[in-house]
């Protein structure tokens, strides 16, 4: 097999050298694997996965309380995985809020298409990590031909040889009729496995590896698709099989001593036996009148339309219309004003389009009209000048900054070679660079072009708007973040009553549009059945979100129980219970009022009798002072939400920082690299009830992960080989650990050192 005769033809490698070989589970709980392992054969009288258990339980060190870091999603985690950094990716999908460009990182088979015409060669996910001068693990490792790596979400460079077969496979007789039978697509990582591990035999001679790894998928497909641990258990097998065939062939060749061999899982999933995972649509609550009336935006066709164009596999973005929508009908795909990534499964990170762009645009579109009275229209024109002049500052600052930045995007696009004959990677990852930034111009600068027909708005108190509405409001775009305020007093269109005044003669907002205050609106959901007993009548655990200052995080539960979770510079953090929570509009104070520490606070730490905090503290005083995120993690990783104190603080916390750049970028340049990553953050996340999830494509009645829980966040890391010793380690850690160890055994530069963890 290819990945085995790969690790047979690293006998050219010279003595001195030390290799490097993972085996990357995806979706893989330490507790299951823990449960199975255990458990004894009958037919063999030895363990069901015997070298999983001779490799690493007996003959390695195994991570006892090792977790996902952040949230526990594929896209964020394996990014963790694969830099040793923090995450400048925090979703499955992201989009960015001036463009609506689609940054899908679990769609494999856009690459395999692009590759085969050599136009890209590297995932979405590895394109995003190298404009943020992130390089991979693997990177490490020079020159690239000493590194192998299998078909995953962090792929860099593409080996055509295996992607023609896959596609003469994929679209032979039987995978069309298979595909058509099954309403799906199917598997591209089971096509990958087979062909990564049965061709270029005749490349090895030549290749000297000290760097390989494998990323095994089945785990996570058969979690989301049963809890039954017969079929758990059969999947695993297959893991411990390939476990056995990589073993015996690092034994076998001359680097026996000098190989290292990790395994390592992105995160859990919540599978539970006899439960089945329930799905609650919020794409139905957010398109409903109760909801908005949103046209919404996924990265794939809802369940409700799989038809043929539910087939599609370039599909990187889908706008759901609504019929109900209060002022945007059959404007949808021009439009759409809610954004959400529902392949979170236990979450879901929902943008919304700016709410003063809803203001302007709703009352434009009734200036334009000639039905309304002219007190009616002097007062909406100049409320619109008005929401125009509270955003001046920041919209002319916008305006500025990123005219000046894209001014050297467009200068560094003409001066890039016309004549690259794009035979080799890197020349190919850089003509798609120019091609990416090329287009990147021509997006902004449309939304550039409208910010400013905005900014020199002269309102007519008399006359109809003469200029046509779309010349105010950018298409597909969400516009800047949205604050607290604006997330509780959300316009989704004009009230019943219409354009209302006030004793002054001045449109009173409060009667004028109609509002909705999410929140609210998500935790007061409630299932009208819920069959299962180990299931909620309330779907939606909790909403959080970050606070204005940017070192602070709002979780909410319900008005009355609420958590702030602070950061201080020093790194430090502390909670803080609060309820009526608040803030009157972007840029007000926010308000709230402390409350003592009690049950049902989001992330129940209070009540969880798993809080392990030194002896003889008081559990509501603890929680409440300052503490190191190690000191946390200790305190924390064995309650019901593991590791989600340091886990919110890491998903909400601000983009821009970790991006270090390219060394030697144009500051400016920088700055938009940072800048394009910003855009990309969401405005609030929703967290599911335990056993419940959002993803309507493929409602996964088996298990989801994607939240805090414990048993979601509880991933794998064993190490085995080159003289690492036989023991347990109880201690807890996380994803950002794991690169910087394994270079640090390597005796390579690590990204943190900080974070390595000593295992010899």
């Amino acid at each position: 097999m290819r990945f085995l005769l790969l690790l047979a033809g690293a006998c050219l490698l010279q003595a001195q050298d030390t290799r490097l070989v993972i085996l990357k589970v995806d979706g893989l709980n330490q507790d299951l694997l823990d449960r199975c392992a255990s458990q004894i054969n009958p037919a063999t009288g030895k363990s069901q996965l015997p070298w999983i258990q001779h490799v690493f339980y007996d003959g390695g060190t195994v991570f006892r309380n090792f977790y996902s870091r952040g949230i526990s999603l594929s896209a964020p985690s394996w990014s963790i995985l694969d830099t040793g950094r923090h995450p400048v990716i925090r979703g499955n999908v992201e989009f960015d809020r001036y463009t609506g460009h689609s940054y899908d990182y679990l769609n494999f088979f856009p690459l395999y298409v692009a590759s085969a015409r050599r136009r890209q060669v590297d995932m979405p996910g590895v394109e995003v990590l190298d404009r943020a001068g992130i390089p991979l693990l693997m990177d490490s490792f020079q020159p690239p031909d000493t590194a192998y790596q299998s078909f995953q979400l962090f792929q860099r460079g593409v080996r055509w040889e295996t992607l023609s077969d896959v596609l003469q496979r994929r679209f032979s007789t039987d995978a069309i009729i298979a595909t058509i039978e099954n309403a799906g697509v199917p598997s591209n990582e089971e096509l990958l496995e087979k062909q990564t591990d049965a061709d270029l035999a005749a490349d090895l001679a030549k290749n000297k590896v000290l760097y390989l790894d494998f990323y095994d998928g089945d785990v996570d497909h058969q979690g989301h698709a049963t809890s039954q641990q017969a079929a758990l258990l059969e999947v695993l097998r297959g893991v411990d099989a390939r476990v056995g065939r990589l073993w015996t062939e690092i034994q076998r060749g001359p680097l026996a001593d000098k190989t290292v061999f990790a395994m390592v899982s992105d995160h859990g999933m919540n599978n539970v036996p006899g439960v089945i995972s329930q799905t609650y649509s919020l794409t139905d609550l957010l398109s409903s009148p109760a909801g908005g009336g949103h046209h919404i935006v996924t990265d794939r066709q809802q369940l409700s339309d799989f038809k043929l164009k539910s087939l599609d596999p370039f599909t990187t973005r889908v706008v759901t219309p609504t019929k109900t929508s209060f002022y945007l009908a059959d404007e949808a795909n021009r439009y759409p004003t809610a954004w959400l990534d529902i392949d979170g499964n236990e979450r879901t990170s929902v943008g919304l389009r700016n709410n003063d762009f809803n203001k302007i645009h709703i009352l434009l579109k009734l200036l334009a009209r000639k039905d309304i009275s002219p007190a009616q229209r002097k007062a909406a024109a100049l409320y619109v000048r008005a929401v125009v002049d509270k955003n001046r500052a920041s919209w002319t600052r916008t305006d500025h900054e990123m005219t000046e930045e894209l001014k050297l995007v467009s200068a560094a696009v003409a001066a890039a070679p016309k004549d690259i004959d794009k035979k080799s990677d890197a020349e190919l990852r850089a003509r798609k660079q120019v091609t990416d930034e090329r287009e990147e111009v021509d997006a902004y600068s449309d939304y550039l072009q409208h910010l400013r027909k905005l900014l020199a708005y002269e309102p007519d108190t008399e006359k109809p708007l003469k200029d046509k509405v779309d010349a105010f409001m950018p298409v597909l775009a969400q516009g800047d973040n949205n604050s607290v305020g604006q997330i509780q007093h959300y316009v989704v269109g004009v009230s019943a009553a219409g354009i209302t005044l006030d004793s002054q003669g001045n449109l009173d907002e409060a009667l004028t549009f109609r509002h909705v205050n999410y929140p609210q609106l998500l935790l007061r959901q409630r299932a009208n059945n819920v069959p299962q007993k180990n299931l909620s009548y309330q779907p939606i655990d909790f909403v959080a979100m970050i606070l204005p200052d940017q070192h602070s995080y709002w979780l909410y539960n319900d008005d009355h129980r609420q958590l702030i979770i602070e950061t201080n510079p020093g790194g430090q953090i502390c909670l803080r219970p609060v309820k009526n929570l608040n803030q009157a509009d972007a840029g007000a104070p926010v308000n709230s009022e402390d409350i003592p520490w009690q049950n049902g606070l989001p992330l129940a730490l209070f009540e969880d009798a798993n809080l392990h905090i030194p002896p003889g503290s008081d559990r509501a005083e603890w929680l409440s002072s300052w503490h190191s995120e190690r000191e946390w993690m200790q305190a924390i990783h064995e309650c019901r939400y593991s590791n989600g104190v340091i886990g919110i603080v890491e998903e909400l916390s601000p983009i821009a920082p970790d991006v270090p750049g390219k060394p030697g970028l144009d500051p400016v340049l920088l700055r938009y690299e940072k800048r394009r990553r910003q855009l990309v953050e969401a405005d609030f996340h929703i967290f599911a009830a335990d056993h419940w999830n959002f993803n309507v494509r493929f409602p996964n009645p088996g298990g989801n992960h994607g939240a805090f829980f414990r048993i979601s966040t509880h991933a794998v890391w064993m190490v085995a080989g080159a003289g690492i010793p036989q023991k347990n380690i109880d201690a807890p850690y996380d994803g950002l650990d794991f690169t910087s160890t394994m270079l640090s055994i390597l005796g390579k530069p690590v990204p943190l050192p900080e974070r390595v963890v000593p295992l010899k």
